[in-house]
């Protein structure tokens, strides 16, 4: 398929792989939204099937499953950048699915970082707090945390970050953790708590598992950062905040007006796949690159946004 519309050659270009995905959606909304972005880069869209992008971003079809596919498709583009979003994200399918799981989120960044080593593009990828076990003592895990993952998925994902750091492409690794937001495809963790007590239904939430929810709107714009700033290596891009499953529930209660009493802390549930019980990353790292310029949205933030935002 040609692209739908004529790349700049004197424009960065950026492609993004599952452009169709949450964090793809949002890249591309903010893209379109901001005039002055467009006058610095240009955006190149790829994911399996055109579903939802607009005319004016080139579209490539891309399995990065296919190694010939990529390859050649990413040789095509010819981006300066690359932002990998593509995953296989849901843990306890990936537990049940560990062929296809290692297929998508390991073998499928090899894939890509040979197109890269090819084209000398840039690779962003996107990592998960999963990496970690959760057994940390005194304190969060910060960029110099030896990972140790508890499931297959986030072996999937750490196994991707390793390929990544012995290649000889330019890299940046951002892990990042329970990303919320609206949604029309897909419930997150956020909107499903949301559906929930909104439809004044009782749930259970457990209070041992500890995550840095991440509002996917601010995480699209820190990612745009640090790209300005040419930022390389291992950076935790997680929201501004560390809680624990139950908390965030009466947090999203809190913002939204919603009866806190339908919420019933559980010390655990049974899950699949084991989770870690501590994944909360020190953000430490990226407060001192970002400094002052973008603000690193906690969860009263990303919430209070989406309750004026109703949609998007």
């Amino acid at each position: 398929m040609k692209p739908t519309t004529k790349i700049d050659s004197d424009f960065k270009k950026i492609l993004i792989i599952g452009a169709n995905g949450f964090l793809g959606t949002n890249l591309l909304m903010i893209y379109n939204q901001e005039e002055s972005l467009r006058e610095n880069i240009s955006f190149i869209a790829s994911d399996l099937i055109n579903t939802n992008i607009e005319k004016t971003i080139p579209f490539f079809p891309l399995d990065i499953t296919n190694p010939k596919n990529t390859i050649k498709t990413i040789v095509k583009s010819s981006p300066d950048i690359l932002i990998l979003t593509a995953a296989m994200t849901n843990v306890d399918q990936c537990e049940l699915d560990k062929e296809l799981a290692s297929k998508i989120n390991t073998k499928g960044p090899i894939n890509v970082i040979k197109a890269c080593e090819k084209t000398e593009s840039k690779l962003i990828f996107l990592s998960t707090d999963f990496v970690f076990d959760g057994t940390k003592e005194g304190g969060y895990y910060d960029e110099k945390d030896i990972p140790n993952p508890l499931n297959h998925y986030a072996n999937t994902k750490y196994q991707a970050e390793l390929a990544i750091m012995n290649s000889k492409v330019n890299y940046l690794i951002c892990r990042t953790s329970v990303l919320y937001g609206w949604n029309k495809h897909k419930l997150n963790f956020i909107t499903w708590i949301l559906s929930q007590l909104e439809q004044k239904q009782k749930i259970s939430i457990v209070t041992s598992q500890i995550n840095s929810p991440t509002f996917v709107r601010n995480l699209a714009y820190i990612i745009l950062k640090l790209i300005e700033k040419g930022c390389e290596g291992i950076f935790h891009t997680a929201g501004d905040c560390i809680l624990d499953r139950y908390e965030i529930a009466l947090k999203c209660a809190e913002i939204f007006n919603c009866d806190k009493n339908l919420i019933k802390p559980i010390k655990d549930f049974k899950q699949r796949d084991i989770r870690p019980k501590n994944a909360g990353l020190d953000i430490s790292k990226l407060k001192k690159i970002l400094n002052s310029e973008l603000k690193i949205y906690n969860l009263d933030d990303g919430l209070n946004y989406m309750k004026e935002h109703r949609s998007y």
